[in-house]
């Protein structure tokens, strides 16, 4: 374990319960706060949000952000400033969200929950268009290996994910030595640089050039955030 790095244990996120929504927060949201849960880099938002069916919740941005949607099961239905954005799993979405600015986020689904990610990243450069910014990407035509999801030169970040077998390696090599890394279970358990990882874990790295990770389950999911060092 070379790479300097913090463990965020998914058992140490907060937790926001009611009959529509729960929320499991990585870092500090809302009324959940503690002094080892401040934003990494950033990243200052990244929950795990799960709506009941045929309900509705509203996020406030409270800072000029780029938000990013991602379905895990089910689908959302997505409205920012009337304009509406369906996703289903399979597809993320990256939003320009300006401080002051409510995102309406609902379930269209009357019989299931939906459980999707939701991560915010500060910024106050917008260069591309909502429309320019919906992604997709397919773990089934992809298995083992690591997925270039979002990689384009006008956001600060790059977003990949992949699905693995038990035992398979991946190496992820940073675009930029000066950037941050930042990995989150989605499913079953991985070794990241040594460190043992869990589902709904996530890990952060800094001054590291490349990034081990192995599977230790079947089906294992994880998705990878390289923050990029401001060029503006």
């Amino acid at each position: 374990m070379d790479s300097p790095g913090k463990i965020y244990l998914a058992d140490q996120r907060g937790l926001d319960e009611s009959s529509i929504l729960r929320r499991y927060s990585t870092f500090n949201f809302e009324k959940f706060y503690s002094e080892h849960k401040e934003p990494f880099a950033e990243i200052f938002l990244l929950n795990d949000d799960s709506i009941a069916c045929g309900k509705m919740t509203f996020f406030l941005s409270k800072q000029d952000s780029l938000q990013i949607l991602m379905p895990i099961t089910g689908g959302l239905d997505v409205v920012l400033n009337g304009k509406e954005y369906a996703l289903e799993t399979g597809q993320i979405q990256a939003l320009n969200v300006s401080k002051g600015e409510v995102l309406e986020i609902s379930n269209p689904y009357k019989d299931d929950v939906m459980n999707y990610l939701q991560i915010g990243i500060s910024t106050d450069i917008f260069l591309l268009r909502h429309s320019e910014m919906l992604y997709n990407f397919s773990f089934d035509q992809d298995k083992n290996q690591l997925i270039e999801v979002i990689s384009n030169n006008k956001l600060p970040f790059k977003l990949s994910a992949g699905i693995f077998a038990g035992q398979v390696e991946a190496i992820y090599k940073m675009q930029n030595s000066e950037s941050k890394f930042y990995a989150f279970i989605i499913d079953g358990a991985f070794e990241v640089e040594g460190r043992l990882l869990q589902a709904r874990d996530g890990l952060a790295l800094w001054n590291t050039n490349e990034v081990e990770l192995e599977a230790l389950s079947n089906n294992a999911i994880v998705l990878v955030l390289e923050l990029k060092p401001s060029i503006f």
